[in-house]
Order: C-alpha cells, then structure tokens, then sequence
C-alpha cells in the first residue's frame, strides 16, 4: 500500500476526505497533514460516456488545488481523487457507465490522465449506490480501472467506498483482489431521512436503536471473510445533527441540520447540556428546553472507535470530513484520531460488556475548553494516582488527585477559570509510571 505515507506499513492509515468547497475557511494551510496517512480530495463526477467533469456547479477552477497537493507531497503525505459522492443519489453516470464496455475504458483511461497531470497518486470510487442490477458491471469497471492505473510506475492506487452493510451492489469478494482499500461508510445512521432522532454514529447498537451501529455494521463485514482485515478501512463522522426532538430515539419534527464538531462546542459553550451514553458510546447535547438534541462524536467517542478499530485490527479508517473539527489551530478529532492509531495514548475499547485496558486512556472532554473540561482515564487495578495540571512552563497549577483509587474508569473535573487561555498539561501517574494530555484553554 505505497500510496500512503512512508510508515503505513507500520501503522493504521487515516484517511482524509477534503471537500472541495471549504477550501475557503479551511485552507490547505489549516491541514494538519502530519496526522494524516492520505488525502481524498472530494470530489469528480464521472459521466455516462466516461468522461469526467467537476460537481455541478463547479468549473475545475473551483476544483483543482494544486497548492494542497504540492503540500502534502512535501510532507510525504498521498493524495488521491475521490469519484463519486451522494451528489444526485443516482449514482451520477456510474450505472450507464458501467455497462458500457467503450465508456468503461474511456473513463480509466481518463482517471489515469487526470492523475498524471494533476499530480494525484490514485483513484477512490464512491459511487452512491449501485444496484443489484450493477453487481458485474461495478466489478468490469473497476477491472478497467485497476489494468490502466497499474499501468503507471510505481502505480496508482485504487480504492472504494461502500454502505455500511453488505449491500446487493457489491461483489466484495471480486473487488478486494482489485482495490488497495475499501472504506465502510460507518456513519448517517440518523438524520433528516429517520423519523426518530439517534446517533450519527453509534459504535454499539442500543435496544432502541433500529438503524444499525459502527459495531454491527463492521461485524458484517468482517464474519464475510471476503475482505482482508488490512484492507478494510472503518467511517468516522467529524459532524452531527440538530434534531427537533424531545429526547435520544424520540420522534423528530421539522429538519435536521447538519453540526459540525466545532459548531457543537459552541453548542455546549452557549449553554446546552452535555450527556454521555454509556450504551452507543456517543455523546449528545440537550437545550434549556428540551425541544432540541444534537448527536455528534466527540475526542472521548472517537478514541472508543480508534481502540474498536485496533481491538479488530482493521487497517485503518476514513474520515467524513477534514476541517469539520477546526477550532482555532487545533483539530481535536483529527489529533485524536492519530494519537490513538499510531501513538498509543487512549487505549480502552469495549466489547460485549468487557472492557480492557491497555493503558490509562489519558483525555479530556472538551479539547478545547472553557472553562471545564473532564479529565478521565483508566486503571487496571488499585494503584497510588497522581493528576495535575502544569502550564506551558512548567509550573504546576492544580493536583486533581494524589492518593490511592480503585480500577475501573474515573473522571475528574478541571476549572480553569482563573487561569489565562493557553495549552495546559494534565500529568497522571500511575505507580510511578506517567502519562501527559495537552489541553487548550480557549476564553
């Protein structure tokens, strides 16, 4: 899998999806591409005829980014184009494309052009969705792609998109031998199309919930055996939606917008309550009046996935989408993401009601903050607990804890509120042994 960064081998991927209209308040200076292993830059259309165009709307002024990938190859980071997207929710061209054996060609032998004089290192097909009728035709196209990507040394990478369940479009069996990864969209759970408010991503299925889970959907995949586990990339949703509801799985009135992470902590900050459901693993937030309710992952649901992930050893996972947890210089769902991957820092995962630990699982809620945040971790058995807090040089500005506790998982509220903004440190040490958070302090 040459396509992602040099360490790829050693690590699970992160894969980013950038759409190609917030280029205008998340630049490509914004991207913090050291915590990613790829960029998919979202997205082309394909035609019936096979040739391509960008999204309606668009011109390939609009587009086109050369800046952004110049960047990324800098930094040894892999940018592929993304084909596809819900767009029209027909596929776009895909469906005649496919079962036209002279489009088929014309459209890999495009997507090769299109990569070698952009500078893009391969091609990611999301085509939403295809049809039982589509199963073999899906599969030529991707044949074709795969013999004219190939063609180019070192090649191209291909890879896919698919449902979050084993959907009758798909022979994944035939289209693992041909793709470098396939990524389940392990996200919409709920949202404007279900009656009911629920989680966007629940990563366990609650009795109430009747729209599936991170966790259902990936053991469909994985008991199949027709993917392997190292090419089998799980979703994560950096975004939410406001539901007009009384209340988690109730009936929903009116629209239900869409809320990126960073607008849900404004959420929280103009005074909705946060709330922790211990079943999906998810947080949501009410208002005052409890007409409202906003599901979203946040850094503690997005280290239970990453740990979900590393328990099941998948290969990695994709993200929907880069820039929707920007706040300020910090990304703390990207951050996250990594450091739990490929740094080994909050390391709990649940399965079946047992949890493990194999490590503290150090973080906090919200990163970052203003003026709470609650610091939890983990611990194995009973042991000698030390946390505090320390600011940037150093000195110490709060013990939390200094005394024995018992195993299982604890957490502690931090007030920072005669302090001044900035990145604080929250140390715990266990026994003797250490682990530190970095923490943002925003007025």
């Amino acid at each position: 899998m040459a396509f992602c960064n040099g360490s790829f081998a050693q690590t699970k991927a992160v894969v980013g999806y950038y759409y190609f209209w917030d280029r205008g308040n998340f630049p490509y200076t914004k991207i913090e591409y050291s915590n990613l292993s790829c960029i998919a830059h979202a997205f082309i259309v394909p035609n019936s005829d096979g040739s391509i165009s960008p999204e309606p709307g668009a011109t390939w002024q609009d587009f086109l980014y050369p800046e952004m990938l110049n960047e990324a190859h800098h930094l040894g980071i892999k940018v592929v184009i993304s084909v596809g997207g819900y767009g029209d929710g027909k596929g776009y061209g895909f469906p005649k494309l496919a079962a036209d054996s002279a489009a088929r060609a014309k459209f890999a032998g495009n997507m090769k052009s299109f990569c070698l004089q952009n500078g893009y290192d391969g091609v990611d097909i999301d085509w939403e969705y295809p049809g039982s009728g589509d199963k073999t035709n899906f599969v030529k196209l991707m044949n074709a792609l795969r013999d004219s990507l190939s063609t180019v040394s070192p090649r191209l990478s291909l890879s896919l998109t698919a449902p979050g369940d084993l959907a009758s479009g798909y022979d994944f069996k035939s289209l693992a031998g041909l793709v470098d990864w396939i990524g389940v969209m392990t996200y919409d759970y709920y949202g404007s199309w279900t009656a009911n408010s629920g989680f966007v991503s629940p990563l366990y299925t609650d009795p109430r919930n009747n729209q599936g889970s991170v966790n259902s959907s990936m053991t469909q995949f994985i008991q199949s055996g027709t993917i392997p586990l190292s090419k089998l990339f799980m979703g994560l949703a950096f975004y939410g939606y406001n539901f007009q509801s009384s209340g988690l799985y109730q009936a929903r009135t009116g629209s239900a917008p869409s809320v990126s992470y960073s607008a849900a902590v404004n959420y929280e900050k103009s005074g909705w309550s946060y709330h922790w459901d211990d079943v999906s693993k998810c947080p949501y937030l009410t208002n005052a009046a409890n007409t409202s309710i906003i599901t979203f992952d946040d850094t503690l649901s997005i280290a239970d996935k990453c740990n979900y992930l590393l328990d099941k050893n998948l290969g990695g996972l994709i993200i929907w989408r880069l820039g929707l947890d920007n706040i300020g210089a910090s990304q703390p769902l990207l951050e996250t993401t990594w450091n739990c991957l490929n740094k080994s820092t909050a390391i709990v995962y649940h399965d079946n009601g047992r949890e493990t630990v194999r490590d503290f699982g150090l973080r906090s809620y919200l990163n970052p903050f203003n003026p709470t945040t609650a610091i939890s971790y983990q611990l194995l058995s009973i042991s000698h607990v030390t946390l505090r807090v320390y600011d940037v040089l150093g000195r110490e500005v709060a013990t939390l804890v200094n005394g024995r506790q018992i195993a299982g998982s604890h957490v502690v509220e931090f007030d920072a509120g005669r302090l001044a903004s900035g990145v604080y440190l929250s140390v715990l040490s266990v026994n003797g042994k250490l682990s530190v958070h970095k923490m943002l302090y925003l007025k």
